[in-house]
């Protein structure tokens, strides 16, 4: 029966965790830890998790040293355990109570056992309206993240080979998961499910960080995936201008 870690990583977000938490706890599959990883909140969050009494609840708060610091963190204590890793942060949340459930069945009627499980997602915009996003094939990978990393499984023992780069503050999710891939192979290890598996809020999301994380993915795809300068230069191009695209739509309602 495939066991699954959530890690919520948690700051001064107690409504959003509320969120996080109601949403893990009505999932039907149960095979789950609860590994939330809270950094020393002071909005009330730190005592409203004193106040959770759940068996499959782990629960620390302690200062840490930022996002990624505190991913960390949740990686080394998931990945402790055999089965697969999910990162859940706090205002994140499953499409529905059903997705552990149909993950798990997926994994157990793959012919092999996948490092890697990925499926398609839904944004959510400030007025709460919900638009569809199909995961992309993981050979597209050098074009950027697959998927919402709320919808990606890691194999726990292949995880604990990698870690969150922190010198990267916008795209280390992009790179541990260019890094994780190494050296895998995409037809035996990837299981890609055509479902979606979670809602991301975009709510808040910065214009500023948007072109800053692209500036990120260039240094990867270079440093990381070792892509020649002029291809690493000429995606960064064209994700600039497609992001300039979408925010121009978005402002002219289109």
């Amino acid at each position: 029966m495939t066991q699954f870690s959530i890690v919520t990583i948690n700051w001064n977000n107690l409504e959003g965790l509320k969120q996080t938490y109601q949403s893990v706890a009505a999932q039907t599959y149960r095979n789950f830890r609860w590994i939330v990883v809270d950094g020393a909140s002071t909005d009330g969050g730190a005592e409203w998790l004193a106040t959770i009494d759940e068996p499959y609840a782990e629960i620390t708060s302690e200062r840490d040293k930022g996002l990624y610091d505190a991913m960390n963190k949740g990686l080394i204590k998931g990945s402790a355990t055999e089965g697969y890793t999910l990162f859940l942060n706090s205002g994140d949340f499953f499409y529905d109570e059903n997705v552990l459930q149909k993950v798990a069945d997926a994994i157990e009627k793959a012919p092999g056992k996948p490092r890697y499980v990925y499926g398609d997602y839904y944004l959510q915009n400030a007025e709460g309206r919900l638009t569809p996003q199909k995961a992309k094939k993981i050979e597209h990978l050098v074009l950027g993240m697959p998927s919402s990393h709320q919808a990606m499984y890691f194999e726990n023992e292949r995880l604990r080979n990698v870690r969150f780069r922190e010198d990267f503050k916008l795209s280390a999710d992009y790179c541990m998961i260019v890094e994780f891939l190494q050296g895998q192979d995409h037809q035996r290890d990837v299981l890609k499910i055509e479902s979606p598996l979670c809602i991301f809020d975009t709510t808040g999301v910065s214009t500023s960080r948007r072109f800053d994380a692209l500036k990120e993915d260039m240094r990867i795809r270079r440093e990381v995936m070792k892509l020649s300068p002029l291809h690493s230069i000429s995606l960064y191009v064209l994700h600039y201008l497609h992001t300039h695209s979408k925010l121009l739509k978005a402002a002219l309602g289109k």
